[in-house]
């Protein structure tokens, strides 16, 4: 697997993130060590998971991905091999909301002795929390890397104005400031308006100070849970606008020309980009984890990167 360098860190990185919201909830122990070890012999090595994952799932408290992937690490014996992400910000159990430092600081504590490891790799701000200053978000974060209990530090659902203002803080006060930004970015463009919660999308403005600032991007949720491969999953609502059949038209056509899915076009598509996005991708069966991995073997031609980038609307309205 490629490996590019991870914004202006001097670490080079896998181009697939895996993540694993999944883990221990929508997929058992076994499931999951399976699903990680197929990343893994396909050249892996960038794990992402959550304090708070997952919360989500019928069945979930927080905590549990963070536990499957530390019992994986120790039974592997590999944790020396890999970039280990994590998250903190939104609450769960008794976990409050937000990034005071007092969570970001505790929650560190048990991010790691869930997984069972001495330092993460990369710590994200899993979302902005408007309610605690800027500063006091920063200097804990700045706190724990020169404790060496992290070593970068990313945001995660942040509007481009709020990361302009944290690196102006960080740049001022001589902290480590947020690294490189994970928000939610598919092939589809949303509809205007459409309600996303706490969950921030990578969007021309902070496509653009990403660039400037020599910041990578990691689009979550790229394939849209399977939507775009699977009958059963229709296109959400939210991303159902007037260009919707152009985009998905041109996406066939590449993976009909490709021999390829449509799964396999979309995160190719982002990592052709230049500089290249790094999607965090992830699949609930190792079949369809094999699937999202073959798209390492696309080359998209300059002509199928313009139909796709072109596709139902006019040309740079939307970042190549």
């Amino acid at each position: 697997m490629k490996k590019i360098q991870l914004s202006q860190t001097g670490i080079d990185v896998s181009c697939l993130c895996l993540g694993t919201l999944r883990f221990g909830t929508l997929n058992t122990y076994e499931q999951s060590a399976q699903l990680l070890d197929i990343y893994l012999e396909a050249g892996g090595m960038f794990i992402d998971t959550g304090n708070s994952y997952n919360q989500w799932s019928a069945n979930g408290k927080g905590g549990e991905s963070e536990v499957v992937v530390g019992r994986w690490l120790r039974e592997r014996g590999n944790r020396d091999d890999l970039f280990i992400a994590s998250k903190v910000g939104f609450g769960y159990g008794e976990v409050p909301d937000g990034l005071a430092a007092s969570t970001i600081i505790s929650e560190c504590d048990n991010s790691l002795k869930r997984l069972g490891i001495d330092h993460l790799d990369l710590y994200y701000a899993h979302k902005d929390d408007p309610r605690t200053p800027l500063e006091e978000t920063l200097e804990a974060f700045h706190s724990l890397v020169k404790a060496g209990k992290v070593r970068f530090v990313g945001a995660s659902n942040y509007d481009a104005w709020r990361l302009a203002d944290a690196d102006a803080i960080a740049t001022a006060q001589g902290w480590h400031g947020f690294t490189c930004i994970e928000q939610r970015f598919t092939y589809l463009r949303p509809n205007p308006g459409a309600d996303f919660g706490d969950q921030r999308l990578i969007n021309q403005n902070l496509m653009s100070y990403g660039d400037a600032r020599g910041k990578t991007m990691l689009p979550y949720t790229p394939l849209l849970r399977g939507a775009y491969v699977r009958a059963d999953r229709p296109i959400s609502a939210a991303y159902a606008g007037p260009d919707t059949e152009a985009r998905i038209a041109a996406l066939r056509e590449v993976a009909q020309e490709l021999n390829a899915t449509a799964n396999q076009v979309v995160l190719a598509w982002m990592m052709h980009r230049q500089p290249p996005l790094l999607p965090a991708f992830s699949g609930g069966r190792p079949e369809h984890m094999q699937e999202n991995l073959g798209a390492l073997d696309l080359t998209l031609s300059t002509e199928q990167m313009t139909k796709l980038n072109n596709a139902g609307h006019c040309v740079n309205e939307e970042p190549n």
